[in-house]
C-alpha cells in the first residue's frame, strides 16, 4: 500500500463545492442584519458552542462564510460529549491553552459540523442525502506552538487523506424527524432538534455532537460483523491500515471467513500468520488518488488491489457485486478512506499460499520448524506442489526429549534425522498396510545414495478407516488424528524418529542375537562390515550355536580359527538389500554373499522360508525369519541356524582340537589313522587302503582327556595292536546323506547338525566290528531326555557295571567326506570287550532254561532312586488298600485255622459269634499290626519284585525279547518274598495272637500290638518275635511267584492289540489283581495253616514246620491243612484287587510329578 508521508501545507485557492447553493469562499461578504454568530448569541442553547468556536478561532470563519450551514450542538449535547471527550472538556474549562493557541484538533472536529453551502431543507422521506463538510482529515496535526499562525486561520486548507476531498456526512428523515450522521441504510445518527436561518446561512440545532469518522482501524474494530477480523489482525497490521491514505477497503464479513478450511483459520489465528494476513489485506485494499465511495462505482469498474489482483465491480438492478462477493454495506466513512463490507473473501484462486510450514506453526510444532530451518530443509515444508507425508513431533514432545539430548542445531546429524521425518507421497491412513515399507527423503551413502525406508505398523484388526492411534511409523505412535493439507498429510508422532544406524548397533538390543554379534566383534572385520554398503544381514539366534554342535561352535570361536569364523560371518551377509517383500514374494532363489558363494532360498508354499548354505554338511538348512530391522546400509533378518559356507572345512581333526582331546588325537595318529583327522581317504601305501576304507566319512567317539586319567598312557601307547583296537572301537563308518529336501524330516535341525541321529536308539558298526563280535556300539537316550545319551559296547557286561558304556557330552558334525560324520565326545574310553569264559560258554544255556529274552547291551541308566521310591510308596498304598478290604476275611480264616475242633461250624459261624461277642469292631481285631506293617511289607515286596526283574535281565544278556517270560516273572515273584519275610514274619506273629485272643470264651490277653511285642520279647526275645519265619517263606515264596505271574499274564490277556498294558483302565487292573490273589491263595493255604498254628501256639508246642505238619495231620487229619480256605478265597479277590488298584493308581499319580 502507499503510505502517507509528510505533505507540506500550502495555501491553495478554495475550490468551490459541487452544489448549486454553494457560495464561493472568496466572494464578497454581504452585510445582513442577522448572521450565524448572531443566531448563536441570541439562543441560550448555544452558549457553550460559541465558547468553543471562539477557542478554535472559528468566529471569523463563520462571519466570512456566505451561504453556509452549521450543525450546532446544544449546550446539553456539548455537556454530555465533554464528559467523555477530554479535548472538549479541556476547551470548556480553560480559556487559554499554553500549548496550542489555534486549537487545531478542536477546529477539525467543529469543521465536521459545517457546510460551505446552505442546506435549505431536510429530506421529507427516508431518502439519504450525502453532505460535504469543511472537515479535511489529515494524517497528523502539526505540533502545538505558541507562535501565531502564519496567516489568519479562517478557512480550512483542502488537503486531506481522502484524496484532498472533505469528509462526508449523511442526512435522512425517519418518521418526519431529520437525522444527521446516519449510516448508508439511514440508521443511527444525531437528531436535528431545531432550525434557524441567518443572512449568511442556516443553523440546525442537533441533540448530540457529531463524531468525525476515525481512522480505518478504529472503524474496522467498531463493526460487529468484523469480529473475526479483529481476532486475527495484529496491532501492527491495524497500524498499517491507519497510516495509509486514500484507502478503499472491501472487507469480508465474519461469515465469509467460515468458508476457509478450519486448519487455514487456525493458522491465520496464530502468531505466525502476519505476512499472510497482510497479503490477504492487500487483496481487499484499493489505493488510488481518490477514495472509492459507492457513488463512484456507478458502472462496471475494474479496480486493482494492492496485491495486484483485479476486482470486477458490477452494478445490476441496484445491487453492487465486487468480483464474486456482494456489497453488503457500502460507505462506512473513515478519516483515511472508506470501508465497504462484502459477503465473501476476494482471494484469487491459488493466491493464498498456505504452506505446510504455516500449518505446523499453528499446530504447536514451532520447535520442529525451527530445527528444520537450522539445517536448510525449509523447502520440504514450503513446497505446496509435491505431495509429502510429514511426521511431526509437536513442541510438547520435543520439550521432553530435549533434556535427553537432540542433535545440535545445524548439524549434519540433525539434518539426517529430520529428513527421516518426510516421506514422499501423500500416505493417508487408508493407504497404509501393516508391515509395509515407505521410502523417506533421507538418502543414505550406505544405500548408494538410495532412499532410506521406514517400517509401518497398522492394527491388523482394523480393515478400513484405520485410526491413526493404530498406526506406528518406525516404532513411534501417533498422537491424535492426521491432518490433510492440500498435497500433504501430517501425522503427529509421539517421539522424534531416529534414522537407522549401522547393522551391528541396530542388532545389539536384540538379546537373542547376542552370540553371533559377539562372534562378529571378536574378529577384525567388524568395522569393515558395519560400513559395507547395500548389505542384508542374516543373523542366527543364540540357540543356533547350540544346535550347530558345541564342538563346531568351539572351533569357530577359537582364536586359531578366525579365518573360518570370518568366512562364516561373511556367508551371512547378502550382497544387496533384500527386504521382506522381495524374500517372501520375489522370484529370486539365489543370493550372492560377501563370502563369495551363494545362498539358496526355498519357498515351500506354507509361508515359511528355508535357506540352504553353499557348504556345510549334507542337507544344512535354516529357517529364515524376515524381520526388516533397518540399518543405514540395508536390512537385518533372522535365521534359526548358522550357515557353513563351502570355504570352511570342518574336519574331525579340527573338531577334536576344539574338544581339547589331545590324548585321543595322539592315539589316532599313533595308531595310523591320521588320515581320518584330515577327512581324506587312507594313503594308498597304507594297510588301510586295501580294507575298503576309501570313503572318508567317519564318526569318531572321542573320550576327553579326563577319561584317560586312570590309564597308564605309556603302557597304552606301547602296545600298537591294543591301541589300534581301541581307536577302531571308537571309529564309526558313517553312511552318506542325500540331503533330499523332499524327504520327511529333512528340516529337522536338531538331527541335521549331529554326526548320528542320537535320538533314535540304534546300533552302529565300528571299524572293530569285522574282527570282533563285540565291535558294535549302541546309543540310548536317558529317561527320554533328548539332550542326554549313553553309548556302549553291544552285549558287553563289565565287571563294575560301567566299564563298557559312557555318557555322551558334546558333538560336532564334519563337512568333509560328503558332509557326514563328525566327532562325539564321551566321558570314558570304551575298552574293547573280551567276555569271561562262564558268560561266553554258559550264558546261552542259562537263558534257554528261563526263556529267551534279550537284555540290553547297555542298560539304560535311569534314576533308580526315584524309581525305587515310586515302587516303595506304590506298594504301601496297595497294602493299606488290601488290609482295609480283606482284614475281616483274614480274621475269619485265622480263627478257623487255630480254633479247637468243633469250636466253629464254618466261616459264617465265626462271623456270627464274633459279631455277637465283639460287635462289628471285632471283625477288625488285630488290624493294627498289618496296617502298621503293610507299608513296609508291600513296599518291600513290590520293590523286590522290580529289583528281581532287573537282576534277571542282567543275568540273561543275549536276549531276543525285551519282555520277561512267565517263568521269569514267577522267579522274580518268588525272590521278592525273601526280603519281605523280614517284615512279614513279626507282623504276622502279632496279628495272629491278637486275632485268636477271645475265642473259646477266653478274655483279651493283649492290649494291642505293642503289648504283644513286649510280651513276646520277654518270653523269648527276638526268636519268639520271629517264630514262624520258615513257614512264612514257605507260604509267600510260591504264593508270590504265582501272584505276580498271574497278575502280569492277566494284564497281558486284557490288553487290546496294538496297545500297552499301561493303557488299561482301573477296572481291568482290579480284575487282574483279584485274579492274582485267587491264584496265590489257591496254593498258599496249607503253609498258611501251619504258620498260623506255629505262631499262635504256646512256646514249645512245635519244634518246627515239619513237626507242626506231622502233629496237625495226626490230630486233625489232612483236611485240617485246608482250614480257612473259604474265607481266604473270599478275601483273595477283593483284597488283592484293592491292592493292585492302590499300586497302579498311586504309581500313575506319582508319574505325573516325577
Amino acid at each position: 500500500m502507499r503510505r502517507w508521508g509528510c505533505i507540506p501545507l500550502t495555501l491553495l485557492a478554495l475550490v468551490s463545492l459541487s452544489t448549486t447553493t454553494q457560495v464561493s469562499w472568496h466572494s464578497d461578504i454581504t452585510i445582513q442584519s442577522t448572521t450565524l454568530v448572531d443566531l448563536l448569541n441570541n439562543d441560550e442553547d448555544y452558549t457553550l458552542l460559541l465558547s468553543l468556536l471562539q477557542r478554535a478561532r472559528l468566529i471569523p470563519t463563520l462571519n466570512r462564510l456566505n451561504g453556509s450551514t452549521l450543525f450546532a450542538p446544544t449546550n446539553d449535547a456539548i455537556k454530555r460529549h465533554a464528559q467523555t471527550n477530554e479535548l472538549w472538556q479541556s476547551a470548556l474549562s480553560y480559556h487559554d491553552s499554553p500549548k496550542d493557541n489555534v486549537q487545531e484538533e478542536l477546529r477539525q472536529q467543529l469543521f465536521y459540523h459545517m457546510l460551505n453551502y446552505s442546506l435549505t431543507q431536510t429530506p421529507k422521506d427516508s431518502t439519504t442525502e450525502v453532505l460535504y463538510t469543511l472537515h479535511f482529515p489529515k494524517p497528523f496535526l502539526d505540533p502545538p506552538t505558541n507562535e501565531p499562525p502564519p496567516s489568519p486561520p479562517y478557512m480550512p486548507i483542502p488537503e486531506s487523506t481522502l484524496g484532498n476531498e472533505s469528509q462526508r456526512l449523511r442526512l435522512t428523515s425517519r418518521d418526519n424527524v431529520p437525522w444527521l450522521g446516519v449510516d448508508a441504510f439511514g440508521k443511527g445518527g444525531v437528531e436535528i432538534v431545531k432550525k434557524a436561518e441567518a443572512a449568511n446561512g442556516f443553523v440546525y440545532g442537533i441533540a448530540d455532537v457529531l463524531e468525525a469518522p476515525p481512522h480505518l482501524g478504529r472503524v474496522l474494530s467498531d463493526q460487529s460483523s468484523l469480529k473475526y477480523f479483529k481476532k486475527v489482525f495484529t496491532p501492527s497490521i491495524l497500524h498499517s491500515i491507519n497510516t495509509t491514505s486514500e484507502l478503499t477497503l472491501f472487507m469480508p464479513v465474519d461469515s465469509a471467513w467460515k468458508t476457509l478450511d478450519p486448519l487455514e483459520r487456525l493458522y491465520l489465528e496464530s502468531e505466525f500468520a502476519t505476512d499472510d494476513l497482510l497479503r490477504i489485506l492487500d487483496m481487499h485494499a484499493v489505493v488510488e488518488k481518490s477514495v472509492r465511495w459507492s457513488d463512484t462505482l456507478d458502472g462496471d469498474v475494474t479496480l486493482t488491489t494492492e496485491y495486484g489482483s483485479q476486482l470486477e465491480v458490477v452494478v445490476s438492478e441496484g445491487k453492487i457485486n465486487v468480483s464474486d462477493a456482494a456489497l453488503v454495506q457500502p460507505d462506512i466513512y473513515a478519516s483515511n478512506g472508506v470501508l465497504h463490507l462484502v459477503s465473501s473473501l476476494l482471494v484469487p484462486p491459488g493466491a493464498l499460499q498456505l504452506t505446510p510450514e504455516k500449518y505446523l506453526l499453528a499446530l504447536n510444532c514451532t520447535s520442529f520448524i525451527s530445527l528444520i530451518h537450522s539445517v536448510d530443509l525449509a523447502h520440504l515444508i514450503n513446497d505446496t506442489e509435491t505431495p509429502y507425508t510429514i511426521l511431526a513431533p509437536n513442541d510438547d514432545v520435543l520439550s521432553v526429549l530435549q533434556a535427553y539430548g537432540l542433535p545440535k542445531k545445524g548439524s549434519n546429524e540433525l539434518k539426517r534425522m529430520l529428513q527421516y521425518h518426510f516421506l514422499p507421497g501423500k500416505w493417508t491412513p487408508k493407504k497404509l498396510v501393516d508391515d509395509m515399507l515407505l521410502e523417506s527423503v533421507l538418502r543414505e551413502p550406505g544405500l548408494d545414495d538410495g532412499r532410506q525406508v521406514m517400517h509401518i505398523e497398522v492394527n491388523k484388526d482394523e480393515k478400513e478407516d484405520v485410526s491413526s492411534k493404530h498406526i506406528r511409523f518406525g516404532g513411534a505412535g501417533i498422537i491424535g488424528e492426521p491432518i490433510e493439507i492440500n498435497n500433504t498429510v501430517v501425522y503427529f508422532i509421539s517421539r522424534p524418529l531416529e534414522p537407522p544406524v549401522d547393522p551391528l548397533q541396530t542388532a545389539l538390543p536384540s538379546l537373542d542375537l547376542s552370540s553371533f554379534l559377539a562372534a562378529i566383534f571378536s574378529t577384525s572385520i567388524a568395522d569393515a562390515i558395519k560400513a559395507t554398503p547395500r548389505a542384508t544381514f542374516l543373523l542366527p539366534h543364540n540357540d543356533a550355536f547350540k544346535r550347530l554342535g558345541m564342538l563346531v561352535s568351539d572351533h569357530l570361536l577359537a582364536a586359531s580359527s578366525k579365518t573360518d569364523l570370518e568366512n562364516v560371518i561373511m556367508h551371512h551377509i547378502i550382497d544387496g538389500v533384500e527386504y521382506s517383500q522381495s524374500l517372501v514374494k520375489g522370484s529370486h532363489r539365489t543370493f550372492a554373499t560377501f563370502e563369495g558363494s551363494d545362498l539358496q532360498l526355498e519357498r515351500p508354499g506354507n509361508g515359511s522360508l528355508i535357506v540352504s548354505a553353499s557348504g556345510g554338511w549334507a542337507g544344512m538348512k535354516s529357517a529364515l525369519y524376515p524381520k526388516n530391522l533397518l540399518t543405514e546400509t540395508g536390512v537385518i533378518h533372522e535365521l534359526s541356524d548358522i550357515m557353513i559356507p563351502r570355504s570352511v572345512e570342518l574336519t574331525i581333526g579340527k573338531l577334536m582340537k576344539a574338544a581339547k582331546a589331545t590324548t585321543m588325537i595322539n592315539m589316532v595318529t599313533k595308531a595310523g589313522f591320521d588320515w581320518v583327522l584330515n577327512g581324506t581317504a587312507p594313503p594308498e601305501s597304507s594297510e588301510w587302503a586295501t580294507q575298503d576304507l576309501i570313503r572318508p566319512s567317519w564318526t569318531l567317539l572321542c573320550p576327553t582327556d579326563d577319561a584317560f586319567k586312570k590309564y597308564n598312557l605309556t603302557e597304552l601307547f606301547g602296545d600298537i595292536d591294543v591301541l589300534r583296537a581301541i581307536v577302531s572301537q571308537h571309529l564309526i563308518p558313517t553312511l552318506p546323506s542325500s540331503g533330499d529336501s523332499s524327504s520327511p524330516g529333512v528340516f529337522d535341525v536338531l538331527n541335521n547338525n549331529r554326526p548320528l541321529p542320537l535320538e533314535r536308539p540304534g546300533e552302529y558298526s565300528t571299524l572293530l566290528s569285522p574282527s570282533s563280535v563285540y565291535g558294535d556300539i549302541v546309543f540310548r537316550a536317558l529317561d527320554d531326555k533328548a539332550s542326554e545319551y549313553m553309548v556302549g559296547i553291544k552285549n558287553a557286561r563289565g565287571t563294575d557295571g560301567q566299564a563298557d558304556w559312557a555318557s555322551v557330552l558334546t558333538w560336532g558334525r564334519a563337512t568333509t567326506g560328503g558332509g557326514t560324520g563328525g566327532v562325539i565326545t564321551i566321558d570314558r574310553m570304551l575298552v574293547p570287550y573280551h567276555p569271561p569264559w562262564w558268560i561266553q560258554y554258559f550264558a546261552p544255556s542259562f537263558v534257554g532254561a528261563l526263556g529267551s529274552s534279550e537284555a540290553p547291551a547297555v542298560e539304560e541308566t535311569k534314576n533308580s532312586a526315584i524309581d525305587n521310591a515310586k515302587s516303595f510308596i506304590a506298594g504301601g498304598f496297595g497294602g493299606v488298600s488290601a488290609v482295609l478290604v480283606g482284614h475281616p476275611f483274614d480274621l475269619t480264616k485265622t480263627r478257623l485255622q487255630t480254633a479247637a475242633p468243633g469250636a466253629y461250624t464254618g466261616a459264617i459261624d465265626v462271623v456270627k459269634k464274633t459279631l455277637a461277642r465283639d460287635g462289628v469292631t471285632g471283625l477288625y481285631r488285630g488290624m493294627v499290626p498289618p496296617l502298621l506293617g503293610v507299608t513296609p511289607i508291600f513296599a518291600m515286596s513290590f520293590w523286590a519284585y522290580d529289583a528281581s526283574k532287573n537282576l534277571i535281565f542282567k543275568l540273561t544278556p543275549g536276549r531276543t525279547s525285551e519282555k520277561l517270560s512267565t517263568a521269569e516273572l514267577a522267579a522274580a515273584g518268588f525272590m521278592s518274598a525273601v526280603p519281605t519275610t523280614l517284615v512279614t514274619a513279626p507282623v504276622e506273629r502279632a496279628k495272629v495272637l491278637l486275632q485268636v485272643q477271645g475265642q473259646g470264651g477266653s478274655g483279651p490277653q493283649y492290649k494291642g500290638v505293642f503289648d504283644v511285642m513286649k510280651h513276646l520279647y520277654r518270653e523269648g526275645g527276638l526268636r519268639s518275635i520271629f517264630r514262624g519265619t520258615g513257614a512264612t517263606i514257605a507260604r509267600d515264596g510260591p504264593g508270590s511267584a504265582v501272584y505276580f505271574a498271574a497278575y502280569e499274564v492277566t494284564k497281558t490277556a486284557l490288553t487290546p492289540a496294538g496297545s500297552s498294558s499301561g493303557d488299561l483302565n482301573l477296572g481291568a487292573i482290579m480284575f487282574a489283581g483279584g485274579t492274582a490273589g485267587v491264584a496265590m491263595w489257591s496254593i498258599a493255604i496249607p503253609p498258611d495253616v501251619l504258620k498260623s498254628r506255629i505262631q499262635s501256639a504256646p512256646s514249645g508246642t512245635y519244634s518246627g514246620l515239619f513237626d507242626c505238619f506231622r502233629k496237625t495231620v495226626a490230630r486233625d487229619g489232612v483236611t485240617a491243612l485246608w482250614k480257612g480256605l473259604g474265607p481266604a478265597m473270599a478275601r483273595a479277590f477283593p483284597a488283592n484287587a484293592a491292592t493292585f488298584l492302590g499300586v497302579e493308581a498311586s504309581r500313575k499319580f506319582m508319574d505325573g510329578f516325577f
